[in-house]
């Protein structure tokens, strides 16, 4: 067995292991009576009253922002512009943009064994929690 196929499998148990920990929480929970606390939800009204105080915010901040405007900020954007565009080097430094070359990563190449051996233990672990879980409601 390859490493990659001991980690695939070691993933699968993992899925596993968090489905049956998350039913036995569930279970729990249920037992407790501890459920989720119930959402608040915000009247339409409500919405919009925060969507036109978010506007007016806004248009202040734009109003302010074109009162203190310069020259040296309409400069600067259109050099950024110019970056942006690759027709210029980036603002503040001393030459132009060097492409990045990003290590390539290997995948994982599932071979058709492996998809059927994770398929049916996945099966497998759903069907035993399945009768598990009919055991307890019948218990009930």
């Amino acid at each position: 067995m390859t490493k990659t196929e001991q980690l695939l499998n070691e993933l699968v148990d993992c899925e596993i292991q968090r489905r049956q920990l998350d039913a036995r929480v569930a279970e729990l929970r249920e037992r407790l009576g501890l459920d989720k606390p119930a959402r608040r939800h915000l009247s339409a009204e409500g919405r919009a009253n925060i969507a036109a105080a978010q506007r007016a915010r806004w248009a202040a901040n734009k109003k302010e922002a074109r009162q203190t405007a310069t020259p040296q900020g309409a400069a600067l954007k259109r050099r950024w512009a110019a970056f942006r565009a690759g027709t210029g080097p980036r603002p503040g430094a001393k030459e132009g943009p060097k492409p990045v070359a990003k290590p390539e990563r290997k995948k994982v190449k599932w071979t058709p064994a492996m998809r059927r051996a994770a398929a049916e233990r996945m099966r497998r672990v759903n069907k035993e929690m399945a009768r598990k879980r009919g055991a307890k409601a019948a218990a009930a």
